[in-house]
């Protein structure tokens, strides 16, 4: 009975490990996980007001625009994501996720937010957008967690 007692243990334990992978469809390259937006310039000058309480997070084809305040309450949009190599477009499928805003991103049901990649590395990114208000705004970005 405790041989098999183990055996079911491990059994189960393994399953649980094999299944804990968060990287749907594989491996999708640097930009999986959470990317720190630690600030923002709209047309090369700094966005005085903004906190750094914004996160892009990328898994397989969903990206999630998170907004963490002070407190620690978070409210998260969802949308689609592509990677174009030079370029990454991000769109909001369904209105009725929008619950976060940021600046330059349009978050209408047909928009394609085109970001230009103008910096790219393991730890760090710059994001460029041309907005539809007609302002180019830079997100740098930095790899949270590892």
């Amino acid at each position: 009975m405790k041989k098999t007692l183990y055996t079911l243990v491990i059994m189960v334990a393994s399953m649980f490990a094999m299944t804990s992978c968060t990287q749907n469809n594989g491996d999708i390259g640097m930009w999986f996980g959470t990317w720190h937006v630690e600030q923002i310039d709209m047309d090369n000058s700094p966005i005085d007001g903004y906190m750094g309480t914004d996160f892009f997070q990328f898994q397989s084809t969903l990206f999630q625009l998170r907004y963490t305040d002070d407190t620690h309450a978070e409210k998260q949009t969802v949308g689609r994501w592509q990677d174009n190599g030079s370029s990454i477009d991000v769109t909001f499928p369904d209105e009725k996720l929008v619950w976060v805003f940021l600046y330059g991103i349009d978050m209408g049901k047909d928009a394609v937010n085109h970001f230009t990649v103008e910096q790219l590395t393991s730890k760090e990114a710059i994001l460029a957008l041309k907005a539809t208000n007609g302002h180019t705004y830079r997100y740098h970005l930095k790899k949270w967690g590892k």
